[in-house]
């Protein structure tokens, strides 16, 4: 029996697992992918908005050469913590189902062994949301250069591509597709883009859209993308086609909250209802970061993440404190 397992190994679960380290608490963490595997997908050359200060867990410092730190530097900084903590990760581990008991969970995983499960008191789930993008439901949408990241500006070298979004990244990847040799066309559904696109990045943006290096389309949608074309309704029923190499998709996030679904926690909306230290309908089912927050996704960072974790770790070990219940031997489980 576990004290706490903890679904996902990005910022806020590792977090959340030197909490519970620090409460006394046996845990363990169970990943995907590899450790903060998230940001491992993120861009190559991407540069955090945050600055390294905002984005330190367990109180550990994170030196980086700018004040805004590098995904090279972040991914360090991470394992080095993870390592400095010697916490008690499952790598390539996939939770599949997590099915509440009468005093406790079984959480079932997958891993290259084959099936297992382990039982524990307590889970809080800290999955995130950057594997499940909004996507724009229409017909291409499956063909295979639709893409909803950037990874690096190469492959996209003196092709014409098509960024479909208004916000931070939708800007950013236009910008770096246009350095990096694309033929750039935005598509966002609004008037304008979005007034708090960083405020290095907006003019900047601006700046490329007036001088013509970037095509802006504005209060246009796609509604059809073709091997070749994209179809783009704008104004009173209007379509134009744009020729596209490419496809750029960047309208958002839900949170990945099947397993919560799964486990039947109540929601309000697109989201779970959650207690003020993040436990949902379901007693000793926590979650922490966006996980708990559906498509309400940007208002949710590694900063507030953080804090999630703090609160709901807290009152877990206060529970098992007031019962007397922790586990002395969980390897033994």
């Amino acid at each position: 029996m576990w004290d706490l397992v903890i679904v996902g190994a990005g910022p806020v679960g590792l977090a959340a697992a030197i909490e519970a380290k620090r409460a006394s608490l046996n845990a363990v963490v169970l990943e995907k992918g590899t450790i903060v595997h998230t940001l491992y997908r993120w861009p190559k050359e991407t540069v955090f908005f945050s600055e390294a200060k905002n984005i330190e867990i367990g109180g550990h410092p994170f030196p980086s050469l700018s004040a805004k730190p590098t995904r090279r530097e972040a991914l360090q900084y991470y394992r080095r913590v993870a390592e400095n903590e010697a916490l008690d990760i499952r790598t390539y581990t996939e939770v599949t189902r997590i099915q509440p008991q009468s005093e406790h969970f079984m959480v079932g995983y997958r891993d290259r062994d084959g099936e297992g499960q382990l039982k524990s008191r307590f889970v809080l789930v800290a999955t995130g949301y950057y594997d499940n993008p909004n996507r724009l439901s229409v017909p291409g949408e499956e063909l295979p250069h639709v893409r909803y990241g950037l990874d690096e500006t190469l492959p996209y070298w003196n092709q014409q591509v098509v960024v479909v979004g208004g916000s931070n990244s939708a800007v950013e990847a236009a910008l770096e597709l246009y350095r990096g040799g694309a033929q750039v066309s935005v598509v966002h559904h609004g008037a304008e883009i979005r007034p708090r696109v960083k405020y290095w990045l907006k003019p900047d943006f601006e700046n490329r859209v007036r001088e013509g290096a970037i095509r802006l389309l504005l209060q246009a949608r796609i509604v059809e993308i073709t091997p070749r074309e994209v179809v783009v309704e704008q104004g009173a029923g209007s379509t134009l086609r744009l020729p596209s190499d490419f496809v750029l998709i960047y309208i958002g996030y839900k949170a990945v909250d099947n397993l919560l679904r799964a486990a039947q926690v109540a929601y309000r909306g697109d989201a779970p209802v959650l207690s003020e230290a993040y436990e949902t309908s379901i007693r000793g089912l926590f979650v922490a970061g966006s996980a708990g927050f559906g498509s309400d996704t940007r208002t949710v960072f590694i900063e507030n993440g953080r804090e999630h974790a703090q609160r709901a770790v807290q009152q877990i070990a206060d529970r098992l404190k007031g019962s007397n219940l922790h586990t002395t031997s969980p390897r033994q489980a």
